[in-house]
């Protein structure tokens, strides 16, 4: 069984698990989404896929989404995806949407719980239950392999509460904030006084909207943000910060195993 896993990783979380689920499945290959939508032409060639990637703005992610749109899924007789939050089923339906035009629809699909770090609006878990949610998330990833490996049907339904939020209140968040642009926050980034000019939000920056002018960061609005965080979580001196948002008081979090050259080279074109 050959197995591809295509991730999208912002501040490690999603990359951690891809890496763990490669550890736990042979024969398989990571592929970062970012270099996957930089091709002419993005092709599957594993009889298993998979997907990881974080949830933002309660849904899939705006890169995942255009990867989904543009993949050739020929290949894959068993298709999988894991997001690296809890959430409703309807992320998921939503990527069975897209798949439904090449007559594909996931096989499986998991969420697990990692670290929120959407600090604008959420307060970052303590260490202790940062450590919790790793010895929890290496039980479900047993699970999960299990399942992939023997290539089980697992589709798990909403309860009712969920459902009801995940179906009808949360499209229409959703859709406010990609309209305002969660709401005009990719105008928002700066550098303090403590910015050292080190260009480390530059190269982790996903979609290569960061470009580093006199020794400091400036953010391209002509090109659109991933909302991923990296910039922000990555900075040494924690000198990135958004406007109105007081990220000044909020910590930082990254994957302790995923370090910002991991997240920088998913740039990198495969050739």
């Amino acid at each position: 069984m050959s197995i591809q896993i295509y991730y999208l990783s912002g501040t490690g979380n999603s990359l951690h698990v891809a890496k763990e689920l490669e550890r736990r499945l042979p024969e398989t290959t990571l592929v970062p989404i970012i270099s996957a939508l930089r091709g002419d032409r993005i092709e599957t060639t594993a009889d298993t896929v998979g997907l990881v990637f974080p949830i933002h703005n309660l849904t899939t992610p705006i890169p995942v989404k255009r990867f989904l749109q543009r993949v050739d899924m020929g290949s894959a007789q068993y298709i999988f995806a894991v997001a690296t939050r809890l959430c409703s089923d309807r992320v998921f339906l939503d990527i069975d949407k897209i798949l439904e035009k090449q007559g594909k629809s996931l096989d499986a699909y998991f969420s697990v719980e990692m670290p929120c770090t959407y600090i604008p609006l959420f307060t970052l878990p303590s260490q202790d239950a940062i450590a919790k949610m790793e010895t929890d998330l290496q039980k479900r990833l047993d699970g999960i392999q299990a399942i992939v490996t023997s290539k089980q049907v697992n589709r798990e339904k909403d309860d009712l509460l969920v459902f009801l939020l995940g179906h009808i209140l949360y499209p229409m968040i959703t859709a406010f904030m990609f309209k305002a642009r969660f709401p005009d926050m990719a105008r928002s980034f700066y550098a303090d006084s403590r910015c050292t000019g080190c260009g480390l939000c530059e190269r982790v920056c996903l979609a290569e909207r960061i470009r580093m002018k006199n020794d400091k960061p400036e953010w391209i609005e002509s090109i659109d943000c991933v909302y991923c965080f990296a910039c922000l979580h990555y900075c040494p001196v924690e000198a990135i910060q958004i406007r109105g948002r007081k990220t000044i008081t909020k910590g930082r979090y990254h994957h302790s195993e995923v370090k910002a050259a991991d997240i920088a080279s998913q740039k990198q074109r495969n050739e």
